[in-house]
């Protein structure tokens, strides 16, 4: 008796094991979301950021806003994966705040129409403020609230800017002036 169900879980459990597509395995954390190939040019790396690092105050003694730094990378997969990165901080008052995210999921690029789309499907983050705050430096998981697709990120009107017919950075202008211009860079390490 114990032999017979010993080979009836086994074999539950291989028939299991077979039913799992390919495709469940190579998704890991991307999630299903819709994506698209990327193209060759774009496969790779991309970051952008800003900063504004000490000085609080215009030359003409106007407040400009507590200093910030803000940068966003998207590694980019030939299948239409995409991992995204994200690194902002800010100091106001004498305290500075700080977070670190990562996220998995898919993305959807078309060239000619300038645009990028990804949709998050798992990630986490780590949070520091200098003034108190609780759960310093520890990891803490996205909710579905902050992932697609209640969370949307999409960049349209981005002037992809070719050198020698190969795309070597692009440009989001923004109506207020500012621009994120993402160029090719190495991967962070995790």
């Amino acid at each position: 008796m114990k032999k017979s169900f010993a080979l009836i879980l086994f074999a539950t459990l291989l028939a299991t094991l077979s039913s799992c597509s390919k495709d469940d395995n190579e998704n890991g954390n991307y999630g299903k979301n819709p994506k698209t190939a990327v193209p060759d040019d774009l496969v790779g790396y991309w970051l952008a950021g800003s900063t504004s690092i000490g000085s609080f105050w215009g030359y003409d003694g106007s407040y400009q806003g507590a200093g910030f730094e803000l940068a966003v990378g998207y590694m980019l997969f030939k299948d239409g994966r995409a991992r995204e990165y994200f690194y902002y901080t800010n100091t106001n008052s004498g305290c500075r705040s700080q977070v670190l995210g990562y996220k998995e999921g898919t993305v959807e690029v078309n060239v000619e129409a300038g645009t990028v789309k990804f949709h998050s499907a798992s990630g986490n983050y780590r949070s520091y403020q200098s003034c108190g705050g609780s759960g310093n430096g520890k990891t803490k998981q996205y909710t579905a609230d902050e992932l697609y697709p209640k969370k949307k990120v999409e960049y349209n009107d981005i002037e992809f800017v070719k050198e020698a017919g190969k795309i070597k950075s692009w440009h989001i202008n923004y109506d207020d002036g500012s621009s994120l211009d993402f160029t090719k860079t190495q991967e962070p390490q995790k």
